[in-house]
């Protein structure tokens, strides 16, 4: 193709390419001969892209960006998540009824003499009593005549009608 078919369809925007770099060459072997062609030249060199050559750390930037965004991501993720089971260990830790111990009594004996010393509690026999208040109830300590002391919790019960009675000593 000539030079001029080549301005046309350039012009018009009907050139590849090849044609384009065919058109930039023609020009460099000869010099535009008139004001057209000096124009097209223009032109030409106006929006030829200039030759660059790729950064090599650009690949290296964008990827560790990237890494870093990830990383971010991957750590609130972590922490997100060890909050949820730290929260939930607490609630599961901080809502269960603690245990009572109950008394273990071997067999049956043992747990009739119990009953029977409880029920042999002649308030009489005691030298004096102290009430401790605790909660919604009392601890009370009697003192005996021997020296000896035995605790109780008094635990009310019917709005205060009646208390249970539940022993400390052994």
């Amino acid at each position: 193709m000539d030079r001029k078919d080549l301005i046309r369809r350039y012009l018009d925007a009907e050139t590849t390419p090849a044609q384009e770099r065919e058109l930039a060459a023609s020009f460099a072997a000869a010099p535009p001969a008139d004001e057209e062609e000096q124009a097209v030249y223009r032109l030409l060199q106006a929006v030829t892209p200039l030759p660059t050559e790729p950064l090599p750390e650009e690949g290296a930037t964008f990827d560790r960006m990237v890494r870093q965004a990830r990383m971010r991501t991957i750590r609130r993720w972590s922490l997100a998540f060890s909050g949820a089971t730290a929260i939930l260990a607490a609630v599961v830790f901080l809502t269960r009824k603690p245990v009572v111990p109950e008394p273990e009594v071997t067999d049956t004996v043992e747990l009739l003499q119990r009953l029977q010393l409880i029920s042999n509690l002649d308030p009489s026999d005691a030298e004096s009593y102290d009430f401790k208040p605790v909660g919604d109830g009392f601890i009370m300590t009697a003192r005996f005549r021997d020296g000896s002391e035995a605790s109780y919790i008094l635990a009310p019960i019917d709005g205060g009608q009646s208390f249970h009675l539940v022993s400390l000593n052994d």
